[in-house]
């Protein structure tokens, strides 16, 4: 069975979370912050494993959590994504184009801020194959690979609605070197398409597999 090689340092009782006003897309940030309690201000990036480690390997990811639609907004939808992010040494910029993403219709999602959640899940394979310097070159390394990074599968269930994506290449990763330190990011993120200060997600797993 594979084993989790990178996780955002979450739990069954630990979440991360994110809400409130706004329609603009929320990434669930690091944990911790500036305090064990405290969320960092930082997107939640999960580094893929560099040093060659990943290359040409099945990358697994999961991320499970809830939300809930607070009783000031009407006709709401909620939209669940799977980001990635390109990085130049530690810094990272988010794609935003999601490598995938379900938009749950959450008409009657409505409730009472703190007492109705409902449930989601994610679940995608990925695989970069990239540019990894020959063994003995390192002085003059001869690259091979396509720098590229492929979506193999994907699937999420809202609520009880389930959704799959389409097999394909992430849009913005070209280029990968998988010989980087930090060869690319991914990160999580929703969006609720009307504003209201009871929004809010929170998330309990977040780990990638090899």
């Amino acid at each position: 069975m594979a084993q989790p090689v990178t996780n955002l340092l979450i739990n069954g009782i630990n979440p991360v979370s994110v809400g409130g006003t706004g329609t603009t897309l929320k990434i669930f940030p690091f944990v911790p912050g500036a305090s064990i309690s405290v969320p960092s201000v930082k997107n939640g990036y999960l580094y893929i494993p560099g040093n060659a480690e990943s290359n040409n390997q099945r990358l697994s990811v999961r991320a499970n959590g809830n939300f809930q639609i607070g009783g000031d907004t009407s006709s709401p939808a909620f939209t669940l994504g799977l980001y990635a992010a390109t990085f130049v040494g530690t810094v990272g910029t988010l794609i935003s184009t999601p490598i995938y993403s379900q938009t749950f219709a959450g008409s009657g999602e409505g409730g009472t801020p703190g007492v109705n959640y409902y449930p989601w899940s994610l679940a995608a394979d990925l695989c970069g194959d990239g540019l990894v310097a020959q063994q003995g070159q390192a002085s003059q390394p001869q690259f091979f690979g396509s720098g590229l990074v492929q979506l193999l599968s994907a699937s999420s269930v809202i609520d009880g609605t389930g959704a799959t994506g389409t097999a394909g290449l992430v849009s913005g990763l070209t280029g990968i070197n998988m010989n980087a330190a930090i060869p690319f990011g991914l990160a999580i993120g929703v969006t609720f398409s009307v504003s209201g200060s009871g929004n809010v997600a929170n998330m309990y797993q977040f780990d990638i597999s090899q």
